[in-house]
């Protein structure tokens, strides 16, 4: 097989990735902390982002950015 050979997608993983802002630093730049959550990989965008404000409203951090990150496994491998 190898270059050439017919592609397979053999999985496909999706995160969440949300970036929380979590305060200030003594010189004034933001701190943030990034969390991912693996998720279903049928999610759709707008399930992702409610996800994210359903979380923020657990804490007193705010959002800075929400990411919907989808790897899929290729194959075959020889």
């Amino acid at each position: 097989m190898g270059l050439g050979s017919t592609v397979v997608n053999l999985s496909n993983a999706k995160r969440l990735q949300i970036v929380w802002d979590t305060g200030l630093v003594q010189d004034g730049e933001p701190i943030y902390y990034r969390q991912s959550i693996p998720v279903d990989s049928s999610i759709t965008e707008q399930e992702a982002y409610d996800a994210a404000y359903n979380l923020a409203s657990l804490t007193t951090y705010t959002i800075s950015e929400i990411r919907l990150i989808s790897t899929d496994s290729l194959g075959p491998i020889d």
